[in-house]
């Protein structure tokens, strides 16, 4: 199969390419020619790229999903479906399934299932037996069998355990990633603390929690060395702990879910499930300044921290409700409506450049021979997302029926061209007639 892409600005960060309208020839899911005014072949399907940027397919550091135990929740293709959807060609799975990805079975099931748009899953594995933080597990082998990462579902106590986890990792030179939270603060609780929670009579999350594992983490990677990444940070405050450490030499990186953007703890004071999240929603104040580190570049990714749930565990009593959105066809309108970033490289720097870094994956750079795996997205644009076009099989997302902007146009990858269901304008073309 061939395909056109016509006319589109390419965005890669450091390419010599970068920020210049060309068309791209795809054929077989490979990049044959690319340059200015590519005529069409006979027959030759076309995309018009006009008004439109293509970067590198886009990466989620950290995404669940439903199967193999839990498919009401999420299937793998609804997942999929999802994924390209939200413009991510890979989404790297956490170890909180079940059963839990810590056994080579479970690292090779995720890692070889076959996509039928294309999109690729990355898998973190766990780092502890049963995510329990207690004993560990084989990761020097399950980074044989293809594991990306290695995540901690909830943050360590022992500090010198989590140190020797550190130290392991570098034998395989995988990062290990923590959602930080210091668990005798923030286990059990509902929302941040705060007005709401206070008036609402609910104990609360405090910022505090965050901020002492954040400490924590960064002593002990002083200590031990290796390579760590804080995922989902709730407050700008852990930003500029994570700063300050990068700026002194650590490997260390951040990223923060595109939602926390959007709300603030008022967001609950209806006990809407949809609202319901780990980590909470803070203060409006440390809402505007996530957006401002993040605008300052202090942020190395957005994440959609995507957690779907089938409405018998949301549709109940606040308490008795499960944590989580479902999130990921609305991260990037998200990022842009909410986080007002409008410069195409640095958007791509945030879902694709900086995450393939964290993950120490090869550079990609635009060349004939390549294969293809590019997000289509505009700023300029809007979305609806209706909820008959929504993919995930999980509903649980209070952006259904709103309009955002930014829009993703569809993801290539070598199984062809998939535009998003969000999307209705007709850009893919047969010669001169549209076939959609």
């Amino acid at each position: 199969m061939s395909f056109l892409i016509e006319n589109v600005l390419w965005i890669n960060p450091g390419d010599e390419y970068s920020s210049k309208k060309l068309s791209l020839r795809l054929q077989n899911g490979v990049l044959i020619e690319f340059g200015a005014g590519l005529e069409p072949f006979e027959n030759e399907e076309r995309v018009n790229g006009e008004g439109f940027s293509l970067s590198p397919g886009w990466i989620d550091l950290v995404a669940r999903n439903g199967a193999p135990a839990n498919p009401h929740n999420e299937s793998m293709d609804s997942l999929f479906q999802a994924a390209a959807s939200g413009g991510f060609t890979k989404i790297m799975i956490q170890p909180d399934t079940v059963p839990a990805i810590q056994t080579i079975e479970s690292v090779s099931y995720f890692k070889n299932y076959i996509s039928k748009n294309g999109v690729e899953i990355l898998v973190s594995a766990s780092s502890t037996v049963d995510n329990e933080g207690k004993k560990m597990a084989e990761m020097l082998r399950l980074s044989k069998e293809g594991a990306d990462s290695f995540s901690m579902v909830h943050s360590i106590q022992d500090s010198g355990f989590f140190g020797r986890l550190l130290k392991y990792l570098q034998h395989c030179g995988k990062i290990l990633l923590d959602q930080p939270s210091e668990p005798s603060l923030s286990a059990g609780k509902q929302m941040n603390e705060g007005i709401v929670g206070g008036r609402r009579g609910l104990a609360g999350n405090p910022a505090e929690a965050e901020w002492l594992i954040v400490d924590r983490d960064i002593t002990m990677l002083k200590y031990a060395g290796g390579k760590l990444h804080l995922s989902c940070l709730s407050t700008p405050e852990a930003v500029e702990k994570v700063w300050e450490a990068k700026s002194s030499g650590l490997d260390i990186s951040c990223s923060v879910a595109a939602n926390q953007l959007a709300f603030n703890e008022e967001a609950l004071d209806q006990f809407d499930t949809n609202h319901k999240v780990w980590p909470p929603y803070r203060e409006e104040e440390k809402r505007k300044g996530l957006i401002r580190v993040l605008q300052e570049g202090k942020i190395d990714a957005i994440v959609s921290n995507h957690s779907p749930w089938h409405y018998d565990f949301k549709d109940v009593e606040f308490e008795n409700a499960e944590f989580g959105i479902s999130s990921l066809e609305t991260s990037f309108s998200s990022l842009v409506h909410f986080g007002g970033l409008k410069d195409d490289e640095k958007i791509t720097e945030l879902l694709f450049t900086r995450p393939n870094q964290i993950l120490n994956r090869e550079k990609v750079a635009l060349q004939k021979g390549m294969k293809a795996d590019f997000t289509l997205f505009s700023t300029q644009s809007e979305t609806k997302f209706e909820i008959q076009n929504w993919q995930s099989k999980s509903k649980n997302s209070p952006f259904i029926g709103e309009t955002l902007s930014g829009v993703v146009a569809g993801v290539f990858t070598q199984k062809g061209f998939f535009q998003n269901p969000h999307f209705l304008k007709e850009i893919k073309y047969n010669g001169s007639n549209p076939v959609l």
